[in-house]
């Protein structure tokens, strides 16, 4: 809903009553457990009447109990094939869930109609089971109002979970040895092609001669291996001298007198070219030697000797000729060198061709060698299958003719005995369903329930302000209506909230001196609105306020049977145009509050009140009197009010507890904002003393009796 103070000025200046809220639950609480006891006292009497029906009435059952255990079994030495559940972590659950199946207790139904055609079958019979704590032995019972029918019932279930349990076991067992059979056959004739192609394989090969052979060649390709390592590592020794013969020399010949620590192979330095044994390699060392020493000597006498000298001419001539042997030596060392290292290539090209055929060779032996290692592989594990399924077979066998049972009868069904009502303790649950049920029924009465119960109830629902309230008091007899206040009431509590309401019209506004003509109205009709008109506007004339009251209901007003004057002539006289206003007021016993009755109900009395008549009556009454009170039909009731509303200065609406509904005051408030109505406020009626948000009067009957002292 729009926000009043939108189009009612001033309307936040009313301040918002104090207090707290912490008594509104524990009053609600209350209120519906006033209202509504006899509901929880209904359901708990029902629930006691039930219950001592069934414990008194009814037919008693009997039940009957036996018990039945997990029982040993023979291992057999290769184990057994079946094996049911006991592997099984939930076997014991599995076992209680058979024993109460559906299909179990059909089947023993079925054997007892059978075996005991004399006893009556029992429909509503129970059967339960369950495992007793730590142990492994079920105990079962049934229930029936048959004493006969239970016991035999009972025994029927065991005896038909053992059979079941049979029949299951046979029937696995015999497809267990269905399929083993016809594994073994398929088996055996797997078995058979396998060894006919061993035999046509070992009648195109020589399996001793492809063993033998076979290790030969593997032998024989570990030597030209060997022989393609030496070769290889002794021609990339050649290629790298080959760069710098002298100085590879040299090196190759550190090599070779290394002795352990050289890592060179003893048969490969033999053949190195440099190493100790090259003879060309030593005698080039040699040579370089011959040469230095006579450039060594060339330089002594070259200290004191010219180059002419004979001397130095002889040794110049030497160290030329000698170099020119250096040289020849050098280019026969290397010829040696290119031919031996033309040589390794040939022999490695050879030795890697040999190596690709007897590899090639070595494969197909190998190969040939698998497949047979393969056939015979082949056939030992289907010899060892074949004897394990044919064992297996005959484990099955014997297990089916042992017949062991896991689980067996411990004790056979007892005698029935009827079952025992424990009363005392039954009487409680029965109170606490009653309690229960009685609850979830106020619970739903509440729910649906939408009247208004307390000042809270109306302010959490609208965005207006709470005016005042009214309290509830009590009728008059005769009249069946509340008695109008009065200046000396004994009801100083009634005319005190009249009083609050007064006020708050009166100073609650900073505008009032434009707003004087105030209408009265509420959603449906019984909710006191002409009573709450009467009462505020004898409250307005207690003050010496000049008071107008208009009966604006001219279908159904009552205001002038309230201050006893004559219904007739009246408002809708005037406005049907055939005698003014000022000669139809009728004055009151109070001096200052004057009555315009509502007069004839015409016909479209709704319709009078828009006419131009009323706005004259509006103007003209403000003129004469200092605030006028329109007493309208309710607004849902007829659209008097609603004709009315936005015409006068403003609304003050009326709802009543439990009888407005919130739903009700919230669609007539939005109505009346819809039409542009100025809505002051709202009043609450009927509040009971003790609602949450009410304020009492306190100890007022004291001060209103003191009278002024002189």
């Amino acid at each position: 809903m729009t926000d009043p103070s939108a189009f009612n000025p001033g309307v936040d200046l009313i301040p918002e009553r104090g207090g707290t809220r912490i008594g509104v639950p524990s009053y609600r609480l209350r209120f519906w457990a006033r209202r509504y006891w006899w509901i929880m006292a209904l359901t708990i009497i029902l629930g006691l009447a039930i219950e001592d029906y069934l414990c008194f009435y009814s037919v008693p059952d009997y039940v009957s109990h036996s018990r039945m255990m997990v029982s040993g079994r023979v291992l057999l030495p290769q184990g057994e094939l079946y094996n049911e559940s006991l592997e099984l972590v939930n076997f014991y659950g599995t076992q209680v869930a058979l024993m109460k199946s559906p299909q179990t207790l059909n089947q023993a139904v079925d054997r007892v109609t059978t075996l005991h055609p004399e006893i009556s079958v029992d429909k509503d019979a129970e059967v339960d089971a369950g495992l007793e704590l730590r142990t492994s032995i079920f105990d079962l019972k049934a229930t029936s109002t048959n004493p006969d029918y239970a016991k035999v019932l009972l025994d029927a279930i065991m005896d038909t979970f053992l059979s079941s349990k049979r029949e299951w076991k046979n029937q696995t067992t015999d497809e267990a040895v269905s399929a083993i059979t016809e594994e073994i056959s398929h088996l055996d004739a797997e078995i058979r092609n396998d060894e006919q192609q061993l035999l046509d394989f070992q009648k195109t090969n020589n399996v001793v001669f492809i063993e033998e052979q076979s290790s030969s060649a593997a032998n024989y390709l570990v030597g030209l291996n060997s022989e393609l390592a030496r070769l290889t590592k002794e021609h990339d020794l050649l290629a790298l001298e080959s760069k710098d013969p002298i100085t590879n020399a040299g090196y190759t010949h550190d090599l070779s007198i290394g002795g352990k620590n050289s890592g060179v192979d003893p048969a490969v330095e033999a053949a190195l070219p440099g190493s100790a044994n090259d003879q060309n390699t030593d005698i080039i060392l040699a040579e370089q030697d011959r040469i230095e020493k006579l450039k060594i000597l060339r330089d002594q006498y070259g200290e004191y000797l010219k180059d002419a000298h004979p001397k130095m001419i002889e040794l110049a001539e030497s160290i030329a000729k000698e170099g020119k042997f250096l040289d020849t030596l050098k280019t026969r060392s290397q010829t040696t060198r290119d031919t031996r290292r033309e040589d390794l290539e040939l022999q490695i090209k050879n030795l890697e061709q040999q190596i690709v055929t007897q590899n090639t060779k070595s494969l197909e032996l190998s190969q040939r060698l698998a497949t047979y290692q393969q056939l015979r592989s082949k056939i030992t594990r289907e010899q060892a299958l074949y004897n394990q399924l044919s064992s297996s077979i005959q484990n099955v066998d014997l297990n089916k003719s042992l017949d062991q049972e896991d689980v067996v009868i411990m004790e056979a069904a007892s005698t029935p005995l009827p079952v025992k009502h424990n009363y005392l303790l039954r009487v409680p649950l029965a109170i606490l369903g009653g309690l229960v049920i009685g609850l979830m029924i106020i619970f739903v009465l509440v729910r649906l329930d939408n009247k208004i119960n307390s000042s809270f109830d109306l302010e959490e629902s609208i965005d207006f302000p709470l005016m005042g309230e009214i309290p509830l008091v009590r009728l008059d007899r005769k009249s069946k209506r509340v008695p109008l206040v009065s200046e000396d009431d004994q009801r100083h509590e009634f005319l005190e909230h009249h009083r609050d309401i007064r006020s708050n019209i009166l100073f609650g506004r900073s505008e009032f001196a434009r707003n004087r003509s105030l209408m009265i109205t509420s959603a449906a009709p019984g909710e006191g609105k002409s009573t709450l008109a009467a009462n505020l506007a004898a409250t307005f004339a207690f003050s010496g306020v000049r008071v107008l009251l208009i009966d604006a209901d001219l279908r159904r007003g009552i205001l002038h049977s309230i201050f006893n004057v004559p219904v007739r002539p009246g408002l809708s006289d005037y406005l049907q145009g055939e005698i003014p206003w000022r000669e139809v007021i009728h004055s009151t016993k109070i001096p200052t509050l004057d009555l315009l009755p509502r007069g004839k109900v015409p016909i479209g009395a709704g319709d009078l009140l828009l006419t131009s008549a009323t706005d004259t009556l509006i103007q003209e009454s403000l003129d004469d009197y200092d605030i006028v009170l329109w007493d309208t039909a309710p607004l849902f009731a007829a659209h008097d009010a609603a004709n009315l509303c936005s015409r006068v200065d403003g609304v003050l609406f009326l709802a009543r507890v439990r009888h407005s509904s919130v739903n009700l005051v919230r669609s007539a408030l939005d109505d009346l904002f819809q039409r542009n109505a100025k809505i002051f406020g709202v009043v609450l009626n009927a509040v009971k003393p003790g609602q949450p948000g009410y304020y009492h009067k306190y100890r007022y009957k004291e001060y209103g009796a003191v009278t002024a002292e002189v």
